[in-house]
């Protein structure tokens, strides 16, 4: 099936979602594949934060609850501050926990376009360590 939020081609699965990241079955499934792959095989590397921050900004919520609405901020800003501004990702983590801090509540952001030709998909397959860097920072 696809993924009504990212377009991605997921198993058709019942199962468990994420509670404000709306998502197919099969795609919150296979993310957390991609998690638990990613932990066994590189540890927590830094493109971690990116795949993250690449997922939740591909399904952001409708904005009727205040943590869609400040995922989507944080995740793109995240985006932002690791590909444009070239933070270290621990780093845009820092400055994005102060940002979180300091706002109690954030607008709706409201996707202009699709999610993007790349999905969660792109990193399965990834055969080692800089093959998965790459297609993570491609996403």
């Amino acid at each position: 099936m696809i993924c009504p939020q990212c377009g991605a081609p997921v198993p058709n699965v019942t199962g468990p979602v994420h509670k404000y990241l709306p998502s197919a079955p099969g795609c919150w499934q296979l993310f957390g594949e991609i998690l638990a792959d990613e932990a066994l095989r590189f540890g927590y590397p830094p493109t971690h934060r990116v795949v993250v921050d690449a997922y939740a900004a591909q399904h952001p919520g409708d904005g009727h609850d205040r943590r869609d609405r400040r995922s989507v901020f944080v995740h793109l800003a995240g985006l932002y501050a690791v590909l444009e501004q070239h933070l270290p990702p621990a780093q845009a983590t820092n400055v994005l926990r102060r940002v979180v801090q300091d706002h109690s509540d954030f607008p709706t952001l409201v996707r202009n376009g699709g999610p993007g030709e790349l999905t969660v998909v792109h990193l399965v397959g990834a055969c080692d360590l800089a093959e998965y860097e790459h297609r993570a920072l491609a996403w």
